[in-house]
């Protein structure tokens, strides 16, 4: 379990990364509202991409960041020692 320290730096870096998209994906609905023509499906794909990544990237992060330690041994057959 990560510390107390760790888990604020985390959850507010979380806050500013999701801020800084939602502000990127409203100035771009916006552009979309103001445009005559239709948005093309690729440019919808191309702005809403990087926000579906970023919930990945950050739920991978925090699963990672609350995973128990493993301890990794390793025996050598010919000389028989073990290695932490």
């Amino acid at each position: 379990m990560p510390s107390a320290l760790a888990t604020a730096l985390f959850w507010s870096a979380v806050l500013a990364v999701v801020a800084g998209q939602v502000g990127i994906l409203r100035s771009t609905q916006r552009a979309w509202r103001r445009s005559a023509a239709g948005v093309p499906l690729v440019e919808r794909v191309f702005a809403w991409a990087p926000a579906l990544a970023l919930v990945a990237v950050l739920y991978l992060a925090w699963a990672e960041a609350t995973r128990p330690p493993r301890i990794e041994i390793q025996i050598d057959p010919t000389s028989r020692e073990i290695r932490l």
